[in-house]
C-alpha cells in the first residue's frame, strides 16, 4: 500500500509536469471503484486549470482553479500516471482526467482506491513541525495498545504504514508490541526522530517498490528505499540477528523485530 514517501513523490511529480494545464475531458469508466467519484466533487472540473497538489498524510488534493479541489487516495494498489491522451485505456484504468495531448490516469486493480472521497481526522504531518516527543508523549500517555499500531493510527500521526512504522522501530531500538505508555521519554525522543528520518529518507528515493507491491511514479519509474530497509521483508537485522513475527499482527499487519537490536 502506497505510503507517505510514495503519495509524496506522486504529489511533487503531478505539481511538476501538470501545473498551469487546463482540463479537456474528465472519464470514469462504467466498472471503477466499489464508490464512484461523487458527481459534486467532478463539477466544473472540465475547463480548469490544474494549479498544484497537496498531500494530507496518504491523500493527495489536487487543486483547480476558482478553488476548487479533487482528493485521491491510492488504497492498496493504486496509481496515478501521465500517459499520452491518444494511449488506449489500461485494462484497470478507474479514473481519467485529459490535460489535451497528455492524460492523468488512475489505475486500481484491487479497487481500494477512491477519488473524490472525504478526509479523515488526522494526526499531526510527521516532517512538520508539530510531530515530536511531546506529541508523542500525549497520543502515548496511559495508552496499553501496542506502539506500532498506534503509528499506523491515522488519527495519531498522519501517513505512516506499515513500511515505515516498522524501519523507525528498528531505527529507535523499540519493539513494536511493546505498550506504547510504557515508552521512556528518551524511547519517544528516538521514536519521533525515526519516524522523520525514515519518512525523509524514503521521499529522497522516490518511495519504495516491492515485489508484491508494485509502486511506480507518474512517469513509470520505480523507487529505491526499498533497497535500504532494515527490517521489512528481511530475514536478519543488518547487524545479522534473525528477525522474529510479533505473536499477534498488530493492526492487521505482520511485524518483523530484532530480539536483540529492539527491546
Amino acid at each position: 500500500m502506497p505510503e507517505l514517501p510514495e503519495v509524496e513523490t506522486v504529489r511533487r511529480i503531478l505539481a511538476e509536469q501538470l501545473s498551469g494545464r487546463r482540463v479537456t475531458g474528465v472519464t470514469v469508466p462504467t466498472t471503477t471503484f466499489y464508490r464512484r467519484p461523487p458527481a459534486r466533487a467532478l463539477a466544473g472540473l472540465e475547463g480548469s486549470v490544474f494549479t498544484g497538489a497537496r498531500r494530507r498524510g496518504k491523500y493527495l488534493l489536487l487543486d483547480f482553479a476558482g478553488g476548487r479541489e479533487l482528493t485521491a487516495h491510492l488504497g492498496m494498489s493504486g496509481r496515478l500516471f501521465i500517459a499520452a491522451s491518444a494511449e488506449p485505456s489500461h485494462k484497470h484504468e478507474r479514473f481519467r482526467l485529459d490535460f489535451g495531448d497528455a492524460s492523468l490516469r488512475f489505475v486500481d486493480p484491487r479497487r481500494f482506491g477512491r477519488v473524490g472521497c472525504p478526509l479523515p481526522d488526522f494526526g499531526p504531518e510527521p516532517l512538520s513541525t508539530g510531530f515530536d516527543a511531546a506529541a508523542l508523549a500525549r497520543a502515548f500517555k496511559g495508552r496499553r495498545a501496542p506502539v506500532k499500531a498506534l503509528l499506523l493510527d491515522q488519527a495519531v500521526v498522519a501517513g505512516v504504514g506499515n513500511i515505515y512504522a516498522s524501519e523507525a522501530l528498528y531505527r529507535a531500538g523499540v519493539r513494536p508490541a511493546r505498550a506504547a505508555k510504557s515508552l521512556k521519554a528518551d524511547e519517544r525522543r528516538r521514536l519521533a526522530s525515526a519516524v522523520t528520518a525514515v519518512l525523509a529518507a524514503g521521499i529522497a528515493a522516490g518511495g519504495s517498490t516491492l515485489d508484491d507491491e508494485a509502486f511506480l511514479d507518474p512517469l513509470g519509474r520505480p523507487g529505491r528505499a526499498h533497497l535500504a530497509l532494515a527490517v521489512y521483508g528481511r530475514r536478519a537485522c543488518p547487524k545479522g540477528h534473525p528477525l522474529l513475527k510479533t505473536r499477534r499482527p498488530l493492526a492487521g499487519r505482520t511485524s518483523l523485530y530484532c530480539p536483540v537490536c529492539q527491546r
